[in-house]
Parts: structure tokens; sequence; C-alpha cells
């Protein structure tokens, strides 16, 4: 969770501060936004070898590799804090590193808890990420505010390097009793690829998470943009960002929970598109303050919670396909949906793209009945238990 912390920090450094960072810099907004999409442009081509090392080398080397890179390059972001070809290098690389981190929530969760502790489990994974944005909002422009971007770049390179020593010192692959019976028991194969989209609930959770998580991403880079109304504030848009994450820790702690208990993952993902798609419209067209920050932490409570939950249920549907695949392959697309937004973004085409996803969700998932857990993951489960 630390390591990922980092990992997100370091993606969302400029987003708060572009217009100031870019007269620092002697350069355009472009330039700074360029930085921060890094992170979504790396994400495509990067998936799917991170997805093969994760179930190649494991938990320890796999996820290990983004973590260094991260941590190493931070540092180099401040050395090259002057020197923009460096600076956008440095961001390059640790946006490499990224996937590695990001797709081993499900690995760890199904490695390491039983069942009824894997959608909690991986809903901590994204409340790391959400901690990370947050702290990237709201702590980015007090830092700047305080000794400018040198300090904020320094401060943040130091972390990511203590992240790394704390990981490769301390993190294992697996516990020695696998606690359920799908751990360990899946491997990586192009393969299965095929199978995964002939799933007709893993395509509902593909659509879905192209359009929401696509939405978070473009909401979180172009943020400054988005609330411009409040602009006489130079926090405003950091702390509305902060607002938003904040709703979804709490969501994907009570949210995710409630999921274990219950055994049900539709009913979450579909009414997290149901409350998301009038707020994407609302939010930025609210002139008041208090109240856009009422609507931001109802905003971020449903949608981004939904994230753990589309995980887990991916991983659930799609077994005995590793983890990392379904993963990597909704990751992706949540990083594709953020660029086609940034590139011709406009709050009214989110609105209707969340529609189009609300709709075919609905149209094509039966609410009434029970999710349609794995019986054969079950049914081992249960044979373990009976030992």
């Amino acid at each position: 969770m630390f390591s990922a912390i980092m990992t997100q920090i370091n993606w969302i450094t400029f987003a708060p501060i572009a217009s100031e960072v870019a007269m620092d810099l002697n350069t355009t907004e472009s330039f700074i936004l360029l930085l921060t999409a890094s992170y979504m442009i790396a994400y495509i081509p990067v998936n799917f070898p991170a997805t093969w090392m994760l179930d190649k080398y494991g938990l320890k080397w796999g996820t290990g590799f983004g973590v260094i890179l991260t941590g190493i390059f931070s540092i180099v972001r401040w050395f090259g804090r002057d020197n923009l070809t460096l600076l956008l290098i440095a961001q390059i690389m640790m946006a490499i590193g990224q996937p590695f981190v990001l797709n081993s929530f499900t690995k760890v969760a199904i490695n390491w808890f039983p069942e009824e502790e894997k959608a909690a489990a991986t809903g901590l994974g994204t409340v790391s990420l959400l901690l990370g944005v947050i702290i990237g909002m709201i702590a980015t422009p007090m830092l700047y505010n305080s000794s400018g971007i040198d300090f904020v770049l320094l401060v943040y390179g130091i972390i990511s390097l203590l992240s790394m020593l704390l990981y490769v010192i301390f993190v294992k692959n697996e516990p020695p009793t696998p606690p359920s019976s799908e751990a360990g028991t899946k491997a990586f194969d192009f393969s299965g690829y095929k199978s995964l989209f002939s799933n007709k609930n893993f395509i509902i959770l593909c659509i879905m998470v192209f359009i929401g998580l696509g939405a978070f991403n473009a909401i979180s880079t172009e943020i400054d943009t988005i609330f411009s109304q409040f602009s006489d504030r130079t926090d405003a848009s950091g702390i509305i960002g902060g607002i938003i994450v904040i709703g979804g820790i709490f969501g994907a702690g009570i949210l995710s929970t409630i999921s274990d208990k219950i055994h049900r993952r539709k009913i979450f993902l579909i009414l997290a598109m149901l409350v998301s798609v009038p707020m994407t419209w609302i939010l930025p067209r609210v002139d008041n303050y208090q109240l856009v920050l009422v609507l931001s932490f109802i905003f971020g409570f449903f949608l981004v919670s939904a994230l753990p939950i589309a995980l887990i249920y991916a991983a659930e549907v799609t077994y005995p396909i590793s983890e990392e695949a379904s993963n990597g392959i909704m990751m992706t697309l949540g990083q594709v949906g953020g660029l086609l937004l940034l590139v011709s973004f406009h709050m009214v085409i989110i609105t209707l793209l969340f529609a189009s996803a609300t709709v075919i969700s609905l149209a094509l998932t039966d609410i009434s009945t029970n999710d349609q857990f794995n019986q054969e993951a079950e049914m081992a489960q249960i044979e373990v238990q009976s030992r």
C-alpha cells in the first residue's frame, strides 16, 4: 500500500499546480499535462509485460520492478527539474513502473486472504491508490506554496526511495499456507484472453471500467480546468479532488465489506453507474463551493469504490484465468478511456458515456439473481475447508 501510494503521488504531482509549474519551468501547460498523462499512455503497452512478469516472478520481484523504477526515477526527477527532457524521461520511467504495482492487487488478495476477505483486501489496495491521489492533490499545493517545485520533488523523491527500500526488504511472495484453493493455482496464458472476451460478465465489467475509471483519470488530470469556477481559490481544485478520493476511500471500505458479506457484486457496480451519471453533469455547473464538496464526496463514494469490487469480481467470473490478466485488461481500459476523454474533454461527453454504460449494464445484467461465482472454485474451496 505504501508503494502504491507513492506511485500515485508521483503520477498526480503536477496536476493541481499545472499553471504555476508551467511558469516556473518556462514551458507550456500542455507539457505539464503530458507529464501527468504519460502514466496513462505508458500503461497501455506496458500492461502485458507487467502481467507476464507478475506471473513469472511473483509478487516480490514482479511488483518490485515497478517499485524500484518509482524509487530511483523519483530522485532522478528532482535532479532533472531544470532540464525538461530529463524531467520527462524520469516521469515516463516511473509511468512504466505503475502497471507492475496496479496489476498486483487481486494477486495479493487471492494469495494472502481467505474467500470472505478478498474484496475487502482488494479494496484496501485501491484505498492506497486513492490515498496517493488525495495526498498528491492536497499536499502538493501546500508544499509548493511553502518552498516551490524543487522542494515538492525532493520530498516525494526521498519518500519514494524509502518506500522502495522497505518493499525490497520486507515483502514476500505468498504465505507458507495458501488461504484458499485459488491461491497459486492459476497460470498466465495468452491463449486465455480469448475466453475472457467470450465471458458476458467480463465484457460488461470492461465497459463499465473503461468509462468509470477513464472518467476518474481524466478528471484527476484536468481537475484544475474542470473546476475553473473557483479560480479565485488557489487550493480549490486540489481540495475538491481530495474530497472525491476521501469519499472513494469510505466507499471502498464500506461497500467492499458489504459485498463480501452478502456475496453480491453486480448490484454495487450498477449503483455506482446510476449515481455517477448525474454527478458528472452537476459538479462543474455548481457555483456553491460547499455544495460541490458534498456532491464530490458522494461522487467518489459510489464511483471510486466500485473499482475494487470490479477487480475481484472479474477474477471470480474468469477463473481459472490468472487474476493478473483480468486485472491488467481492465486497468488498461481505464487508461485508454482517460486518454480519449482528455483528447476531447467535455463533461457532456463524459455524461453521455456514463449513461450509455449504465444502459448497457442494466440491459445485459440480471440484478435479481445472485452473482455467478465460479462453481469449480467454490467446490474446491469447500473441499479444502472440509479437510
